[in-house]
């Protein structure tokens, strides 16, 4: 029993002086491991910018009608006839393709005209090929300017007819009320060439009418 207690004090004592030797020679404790710390997660590119939107109606083919008052003037060169006509009656229609601020369009036109002084009428029928070119004033509004050429066709209550080229030029505004429907107000000044016997014929029409877009 007494060499059992003399090993454990020896035993104790060893390693008393173990440890006092590893702290006298600055042995020290490995520190403690750092946190874990994630890397960063990858930058992403940036997304690319989202193509312009393109309303439905901003090209495409179209449809317009439009009805109005026309002032006209007939000169039979021996002023018989000069600023006789009353106004009268101006009816259009027309076909045609909206490239965006550019349109054509092929157009039919009809007015007819009473001479002041006497029991005679004169009407007119126009086939035209039309261009636009409409500026955005922004609100939905958009004044635009045109000119066309063509054929025009006189036609009189004693039954004289006779056909000759023509042109007209204008301008006018546009307002969209509804979608891909625009309110058009519109001054066209039509001159076909003369007609037989010097007979010239000249109108300033004013129209309102409506187009409608596919």
């Amino acid at each position: 029993m007494k060499q059992t207690s003399k090993m454990v004090m020896v035993a104790a004592a060893l390693l008393a002086g173990f440890s006092g030797n590893a702290w006298a020679n600055g042995t020290e404790m490995p520190p403690e491991p750092a946190p874990y710390t994630p890397p960063p997660a990858p930058m992403e590119a940036p997304a690319p910018a989202p193509a312009p939107v393109v309303k439905a109606c901003d090209e495409g083919m179209y449809i317009s009608g439009a009805a109005g008052i026309g002032f006209a003037s007939l000169d039979s060169g021996q002023n018989i006839f000069n600023d006789d006509l009353d106004s009268g009656l101006v009816l259009n229609g027309a076909l045609g393709y909206n490239f965006g601020s550019a349109r054509l369009e092929a157009a039919v036109g009809y007015q007819s005209h009473d001479l002041s002084n006497y029991d005679e009428d004169v009407s007119l029928l126009t086939v035209m090929a039309n261009a636009y070119y409409d500026f955005d004033a922004g609100s939905g509004v958009k004044p635009y300017v045109m000119a066309g050429a063509g054929i025009a066709n006189a036609d009189s209550s004693d039954d004289d007819s006779e056909t000759v080229f023509a042109w007209q030029v204008g301008a006018g505004l546009g307002f969209e009320v509804a979608e891909c429907t625009t309110l058009d107000l519109g001054y066209r000044y039509l001159k076909p060439n003369d007609f037989d016997n010097n007979v010239k014929f000249e109108s300033h029409n004013v129209t309102l009418g409506l187009r409608y877009q596919f």
